[in-house]
């Protein structure tokens, strides 16, 4: 292993304590503290103006959308080439792809310069009507949602209800996340079947009333359920895909570019970029000096936090912006074979792993926080548990807060404890393997995201023999959606469904399509295809999300979930959440304004001023 990685966290880890043991008196310990325990922290300033005055640095973010134009090229970037532009099989390479070529039943209501609270607004269906005994589903297909004229075989036919028919049989078929839907897959999931009565009119039965059914339609990552046109039946969507959707791919050059055009046809006029071109970079220090040379606008995800800063020294007419809380970093998993590669089958082990872990210097590094709070940038952090505070506002429960209990013992670093644990579960330093995808597909800053895991898990006395897997296969089947069918452990970035009890029944009902194939007795998994134990106590949980429509109570059971997984320690959902920062040339308006699940989803929102850097020289 490098230890580069690991050696920089260490620094960290010193530093941090030479500040903490020269401030501990005065009140800019306090701020140290509060940035790094990241539980209780506003997010708001000491009294000194705005963020954004106080740092002299940021930009204000700005709702620019009633002065917006259409037109210009928006130049982002994409961190690797896609396997392919199949919306129904899951690939993170290709999301931004699927989100602007493809149209869903629904959509989430993005936050404006806050959190998403949740509401559905229209995509291809415009209205829906859901039955006094909430098991049929009533929606009506809008009548303008109009392929690119320019290809065929579609040639600007315009979307029905027969091509969300069609999809729906095929993403029954072959879709990654299929089994959270279809009924005939997997008989717990909620729909029963899918039809079209006319041209307009698609119905939907439910096995049984389901709290979240309309957001499990609206999800806009890969995998899910997408609308393709019938003509898809024959030809290769992996390679040419075609959607209603805001844009269409006009170019794909492998290894260099791919290019979007704004689709004609589409009934979505707040879609302003003419033309979208994502560079594909997968090296960070050829992101920034493109950045720095104007040549790109914005990165399709931050720009490494220790870069940052200095990014915007480099290229002072460039805009930095604050951005929303979100995750950090990988999420971990672990294999629950039977036999004895399975030592993780043992809580014991688990909550030692989760305890040999320092949370806030992983945030520190990760999210560079201390740095950033040099610069005179505050950073709000928290720690996440199975949910994160990026979620719907009400539905997290701080790990760190006086309300989550006796569990949140299992988040504290404490190497002595975590020992003991390791002891009595009978680990002694065997070797484990630790699995992971080869290549850029999970962005520029995976591999020492778990160079750094494996350096903190070290501490307490883990050895990890660290294994790549090319993706999408072997990487993909035998890891990524094992189910917990492998030895050891592995590490991904967990795909989101867009509602938050969806995501909670994804990961911890034994029936969910994110589902490790955990169980809580340790049994272990006899194969791919179960038997899923389960944990009896968070499938209860699990289903009463889905059966409940009191938002509150929902909230209360999402918590109530939250603590007990606490204790089990089945999946790490990245280890924190911290707001960050990212830079936007001034000529891309809108930038970080508006939130939700990114992937090239909100690129559309952009706007380009032409009256602006690059684009205007000085």
């Amino acid at each position: 292993m490098n230890g580069n990685y690991w050696d920089r966290v260490l620094d960290r880890r010193f530093s941090r304590r030479r500040a903490l043991a020269a401030t501990s008196a005065g009140a800019l310990g306090a701020a140290f503290l509060a940035a790094c325990g990241g539980g209780d922290d506003d997010g708001g300033d000491d009294g000194g103006g705005t963020p954004e005055e106080a740092s002299g640095l940021l930009a204000k973010r700005e709702d620019t959308s009633k002065q917006a134009k259409s037109g210009g090229t928006l130049i982002m970037t994409n961190p690797a080439d896609p396997p392919h532009f199949d919306p129904h099989l899951l690939t993170l390479p290709a999301a931004a792809a699927t989100s602007l070529i493809f149209n869903k039943l629904l959509q989430v209501k993005p936050g404006v310069l806050e959190i998403s609270d949740g509401s559905m607004q229209p995509d291809l269906a415009e209205s829906w009507e859901l039955s006094p005994d909430k098991l049929t589903l009533t929606m009506k297909i809008r009548q303008d949602a109009g392929t690119p004229p320019t290809q065929a075989p579609v040639n600007g036919r315009k979307l029905d209800a027969q091509d969300v028919v069609f999809s729906w049989k095929r993403f029954s078929a072959t879709g990654t996340a299929r089994q959270d839907l279809v009924n005939s897959v997997n008989p717990a999931a909620p729909v029963l079947s899918l039809d079209a009565t006319d041209n307009r009119t698609v119905v939907i039965k439910l096995k049984e009333p389901v709290s979240s059914i309309l957001a499990s339609f609206s999800s806009q990552l890969q995998g899910q359920f997408f609308i393709m046109p019938r003509e898809a039946e024959t030809i290769d969507a992996r390679r040419q895909p075609v959607g209603g959707g805001a844009y269409y791919l006009s170019e794909y050059v492998p290894s260099s570019r791919i290019v979007y055009q704004r689709n004609p046809g589409s009934y979505d006029k707040s879609a302003y970029p003419e033309k979208i071109e994502t560079p594909i970079i997968t090296e960070s220090a050829q992101v920034i000096a493109q950045l720095v040379a104007g040549n790109i606008y914005t990165h399709y995800v931050p720009v490494p936090p220790d870069s940052v800063v200095q990014l915007k020294k480099d290229a002072a007419a460039i805009s930095l912006y604050q951005t929303d809380i979100n995750n950090v970093g990988v999420s971990i998993f672990f294999g629950f074979k039977t036999g004895d590669k399975a030592p993780f089958k043992d809580v014991r082990l688990r909550q030692a792993f989760s305890m040999a872990l320092d949370r806030d210097l992983y945030l520190d590094t990760w999210a560079n926080v201390s740095r950033f709070k040099a610069d005179g940038l505050d950073v709000q952090t928290a720690w996440n548990s199975a949910a994160s505070p990026s979620a719907y506002k009400g539905w997290y429960l701080d790990p760190q807060g006086k309300d989550f209990g006796e569990n949140a013992k299992f988040y504290v670093r404490n190497i002595a404890e975590a020992k003991k644990l390791m002891a009595a579960a009978g680990y002694t330093g065997q070797t484990l393997d630790s699995n992971e995808a080869a290549g850029t597909n999970y962005g520029l800053a995976y591999a020492p995201q778990i160079e750094t895991v494996h350096g903190m898990a070290a501490e307490a006395g883990f050895k990890f023999n660290r294994l790549q897997f090319q993706a999408p296969a072997p990487w993909n089947a035998e890891y990524r959606d094992s189910r917990g069918f492998m030895d050891g452990i592995a590490f991904r970035l967990t795909p989101v469904p867009s509602e938050p009890g969806d995501g909670l029944y994804a990961l911890y009902n034994k029936n969910g399509s994110l589902n490790y194939g955990f169980d809580a007795e340790g049994k272990g998994v006899a194969s791919k295809e179960g038997p899923f134990l389960g944990d009896p106590t968070a499938d209860d949980f699990t289903q009463k999300l889905r059966s409940e429509f009191d938002n509150n109570k929902r909230i209360a059971i999402a918590k109530d979930l939250q603590k007990h997984l606490g204790k089990m320690q089945y999946f790490h959902h990245a280890l924190g959440s911290a707001t960050g920062f990212n830079v936007a040339w001034p000529a891309v308006r809108n930038f970080s304004v508006f939130n939700g699940l990114q992937w090239g989803y909100l690129w559309k929102n952009y706007w380009i001023d032409e009256t602006q850097a690059p684009l205007k020289k000085t």
